[in-house]
């Protein structure tokens, strides 16, 4: 239970110090094209226990079956993102945690640009 908790932290710290770095659009994606497409409901959907609302409910293994469920939902150029922190989850390392940071910062920016009412914290000026 502990190795949870410790992986938790870990993403916490890191997305939330990454946020706080990091101000570009999403790579690669073009985040207009998917507000207006067919596919932006339902991933926004998916995407809502994220928001900061909801982090006393989420715990590290709803938060594993979100992104995994939400990488198999994403549009092209974000796809990448999704699964190195699919990876992450199931075999975290010490040496994938800078890229995986990197990874979680396009991913919550992503989602925040694309669905209104997710906020993941650290984005939106």
């Amino acid at each position: 239970m502990s190795k949870i908790w410790w992986i938790a932290g870990c993403v916490a710290v890191a997305v939330v110090a990454a946020f706080a770095a990091v101000w570009a659009n999403a790579d690669g994606v073009d985040v207009d094209a998917f507000r207006k497409s067919a596919e932006q409901p339902a991933f926004c959907k998916a995407a809502a226990p994220l928001d900061l609302s909801h982090t006393d409910e989420l715990t590290p293994h709803k938060r594993e079956h979100i992104v995994e469920e939400l990488s198999e939902m994403a549009p092209e150029g974000i796809v990448e993102d999704f699964e190195a922190l699919k990876e992450w989850y199931e075999h975290p390392t010490e040496e994938r945690r800078d890229s995986t940071k990197d990874a979680s910062v396009r991913v919550g920016q992503f989602i925040e640009r694309g669905c209104d009412d997710v906020n993941i914290g650290g984005i939106r000026t």
